[in-house]
This record gives C-alpha cells, sequence and structure tokens, in this order.
C-alpha cells in the first residue's frame, strides 16, 4: 500500500471496493450495540460510550449515512430523469420494510404475545404497526402483548433512523432540482450554510424540536455524517486517499478528545477513514462482493431477532446475544437480499419506465380535459 491512493473520482471509476463489507460491518455494530440493553435493561449501555460519547450502533448509523451521502448524491446525477431517481430509492427501501413490518406483525406477534389470537388481531395496534411504520414519520415500536416483560420491550427500535435517511434523499432530490449538485459555486453555498447552522444550532439549542413528528435535533444529529458524505462526493476530484491525511485526521480526532467538537471530528475522521478502507483494493473481498448485500436485512431482521432471544432465553448476557443474534438474524436477511431486495432493484428501470409513460399519458388527458372545459 503506498502513501497516496488517488482521488474518490478515480477510485469510482472501479467497481472494485469494500462498501459492501463496510455496510455489513455497521450493521454488525448496531447489533452489537443493542444487544446491552436488549439483554440487561435501557440503563445498560456498552463500554465505548463512556469512553467516546458515541454507541457502537451510533458509529454505525454514521457509517451508514456518511456512505449514503456519498452514492445519493451520485446516484441523482446519473438518474435519468428524477423519476428514475425516486423509484430508485423507493425500491432499494419500501420492498424489504413492507416484508420485515407484515412478518412482525403477522408472524411473530401471533407466536410470541401473551393475548389471545383474537384479541390480538382484533386490536388496530397490528393494522397501526405496518400502515404507520410504512409512513415512516409515524414509527409504531410496540405490537399487542409482544415482549412486554423483555428487559427492553418492543419488536424493532432500529426502524427509527429510516425515516430521517428518507429526509435526507429528499434533500439530495430539493438541491438536484434547483441545480446545486451539478454547479460547485452552490453546492459550496449549501455546504457553508449547512455548517453554520449546524454550529449555530448546537450551540444555542438544547432541546428537541417536534414539529409533526419530526425531530430537528435528531436531524441535525445524523445529519452531519450524510452531509460530509455529499462533500466527499462533491469534491470528488480534490478529496484524495492517502496515509498522511487519515493520520491527519485521527490526530486531530485524538487532540479534540474530551472537547466540545470531540464527535464531529471524530465523525469526519471515521468518515475518511470508511471511505480510504473501502477504496483500497489490497482488502477488497472480492468473492465477498459476489454474495450481495446482506446490510439492510441485518439491520431490520437483527431487532426482532435479538428481542425473540431475549424472550425466550431468560437472563442472556450481551455476549451471548451478539453470538446467537448474529447467525440467525444473518438468514432472513440474505433471503431478503436474494428474493426481494436485488430483484426489485433489477426492475427499477422497468418501473421507472412505465411510470414515465404513466404520469405523460394521465398528464395529456388532464390537459385535453382543461381545454375543453376552457
Amino acid at each position: 500500500m503506498g502513501h497516496r491512493m488517488g482521488n474518490l473520482a478515480e477510485m469510482l471509476k472501479s467497481r472494485d471496493n469494500n462498501f459492501n463489507f463496510i455496510r455489513m460491518v455497521a450493521a454488525f455494530f448496531v447489533l452489537v450495540s443493542h444487544s446491552f440493553p436488549l439483554s440487561r435493561g435501557a440503563t445498560e449501555v456498552e463500554p465505548l460510550m463512556a469512553q467516546l460519547g458515541i454507541t457502537l450502533g451510533g458509529l454505525g448509523v454514521f457509517t451508514f449515512f456518511c456512505i449514503s451521502g456519498f452514492f445519493i448524491s451520485l446516484s441523482y446525477e446519473r438518474s435519468k430523469t428524477k423519476i428514475d431517481f425516486i423509484v430508485a430509492r423507493f425500491l432499494r427501501l419500501y420492498p424489504a420494510l413492507l416484508v420485515v413490518l407484515v412478518l412482525s406483525a403477522w408472524v411473530i406477534g401471533p407466536l410470541f404475545t401473551d393475548f389471545s389470537l383474537h384479541d390480538y388481531f382484533s386490536s388496530k395496534e397490528v393494522h397501526k404497526y405496518i400502515t404507520g411504520n410504512l409512513k415512516l414519520k409515524d414509527i409504531h415500536f410496540q405490537l399487542p402483548g409482544l415482549f412486554q416483560d423483555n428487559p427492553y420491550p418492543g419488536i424493532n427500535g432500529s426502524l427509527w433512523t429510516l425515516y430521517y435517511e428518507v429526509l435526507l434523499y429528499a434533500m439530495v432530490f430539493a438541491l438536484g432540482v434547483v441545480g446545486c449538485l451539478t454547479h460547485t459555486r452552490r453546492v459550496s453555498i449549501f455546504f457553508v450554510l449547512y455548517f453554520v447552522f449546524y454550529t449555530v444550532f448546537n450551540l444555542l439549542q438544547k432541546n428537541e424540536y417536534l414539529i409533526a413528528g419530526f425531530q430537528l435535533r435528531t436531524w441535525v444529529q445524523w445529519s452531519f455524517a450524510f452531509v460530509i458524505g455529499m462533500v466527499f462526493y462533491a469534491y470528488r476530484t480534490k478529496v484524495r486517499l492517502s496515509v498522511w491525511m487519515l493520520t491527519l485526521g485521527w490526530l486531530a480526532a485524538l487532540c479534540s478528545y474530551r472537547s466540545p467538537l470531540f464527535v464531529e471530528v471524530f465523525v469526519i475522521a471515521w468518515s475518511y477513514s470508511v471511505f480510504f478502507v473501502a477504496f483500497n483494493t489490497q482488502w477488497f473481498a472480492r468473492q465477498y462482493n459476489k454474495l450481495g448485500d446482506y446490510s439492510y436485512g441485518l439491520y431490520i431482521y437483527a431487532f426482532p431477532t435479538q428481542e425473540i432471544l431475549a424472550h425466550t432465553w431468560k437472563g442472556i448476557s450481551p455476549v451471548e446475544m451478539i453470538l446467537v443474534a448474529l447467525p440467525v438474524a444473518l438468514v432472513p436477511a440474505v433471503l431478503s437480499w436474494h428474493l426481494i431486495e436485488h430483484p426489485c432493484i433489477l426492475r427499477k428501470k422497468a418501473l421507472a419506465s412505465w411510470l414515465s409513460l404513466s404520469i405523460a399519458k394521465y398528464s395529456e388527458k388532464f390537459a385535453k380535459y382543461s381545454s375543453k372545459r376552457l
């Protein structure tokens, strides 16, 4: 490995990268982090939190978001139409989400609920669990009588991040519509305004703002890594991957330790490290990439798996939960990729084309109808 690997634009020319593996590690981080409260209760926090002020799960989510910021920007730029972009984002997220929600409400719920089947299915909460979580902003974490005696009651506490991820997709879409993503000066102005807003907000606002289910502080906190990914993409010809920059980033993080800026400096250093590792072909697991991207499946199936373990294995330790939950949750994750996620991704062009034709057809009919009325 040399000191310099080239810039991100050069690295993008090749499909040889470790992003699938890194996303899988990020999903594993979330599983590990959740194993502490899910086995011992809400007050049980993993050791990393006490040292860094960031949980391992938070680090996993930051990883997902910084990668998303980079590739969602790339996706918008490469999409032929805006409908192509929207369809691609929808198919990557919603089909697998719908399946895990249905399985949770109609399979896991009836199997493990304390309610009778009649009372369980008579509850409006079963229907709301699916419809509310599909809306994303109205996340439901409970099902009737399910896992109420667990150390951390609930069914899938991982879903809350999806709402904020979709909001960030919408932000990229809006920036693309107004021409920010392809205009260097405009995108630079956006980044400056964002970081000014981020800094001022964190200095002045200590409470959470709740607007129609939208938690502003939560969005600000998690958007940071996503915007860092956007910055890396916007300046991909200038962001060079080198051991020296990697070392400098971690030295800056070390110097800022225990300071108010530590988390931000740490996230920047971590994000740079993610791309450094992703494009380092010496670490490229070529055979692993042939398997598929199981990270989203692991992310959405790990929490229900861990809740089942906590329910059936009383007194399970965090380590035991990690060791058992990982291989068990991998089964639906693998099936989700091969049976749902990947087939849907392959059909995105066909769906986008059908939608475009349908919109054009109905727009033409509406125009004719309007002209007749006039």
